[in-house]
């Protein structure tokens, strides 16, 4: 399963961790993955395309990005992340799940 946890502070995004497989497929196949990394590529070029303050950590099967101001440009790009990922969550939730992370 793909988990997909954010955090949300003070009305703010400052992180995204998106972290495991879906399994919804044969490997190179799974549809659900690849419309996942799709839209986490994109949203890591976009960061880094606008020059946005945000650190993103990237390893196999795990990305996360972490944001280092609250600009309404970097804001809007986690909300039109987060409606992504849970459109796919909407139709193929046994694969993948999206959750507000709960502050420590």
């Amino acid at each position: 399963m793909i988990r997909c946890q954010y955090t949300l502070e003070n009305g703010r995004y400052t992180s995204l961790h998106v972290s495991g497989h879906a399994e919804s497929g044969d490997y190179g196949k799974d549809l659900i993955c690849a419309a996942v990394s799709s839209i986490m590529f994109g949203f890591m070029n976009a960061v880094d395309e606008s020059k946005e303050k945000a650190e993103i950590r990237q390893s196999e099967n795990d990305i996360e990005l972490i944001a280092h101001s609250d600009s309404e440009v970097l804001q809007h790009y986690f909300e039109l992340v987060l409606i992504q990922l849970k459109t796919i969550e909407a139709s193929y939730g046994e694969f993948i799940q999206t959750e507000r992370k709960q502050n420590t």
